[in-house]
């Protein structure tokens, strides 16, 4: 287990704090838009399944809450 474990939340966990899709939260960290952490094994070129696991931090979340909420 990471050991900041509770501050990192999953694709899954981020998507519907944020009320978007997984996909959008997939695209996002791959631009760069979200700040994501990516741990495990690497995916290997042509494999049908994806590699490692990504984790988006917690803060990062709630700043994104917290400028919806002003706007």
């Amino acid at each position: 287990m990471l050991p900041a474990a509770r501050e990192l939340l999953t694709v899954r966990e981020t998507a519907y704090l944020l009320r978007i899709s997984k996909q959008t939260v997939y695209r996002w960290a791959a631009n760069g838009d979200l700040p994501s952490i990516q741990y495990g094994q690497p995916r290997v070129e042509g494999a049908r399944r994806r590699g490692g696991a990504i984790r988006i931090p917690k803060a990062a979340v709630m700043a994104l809450l917290a400028a919806e909420e002003v706007a």
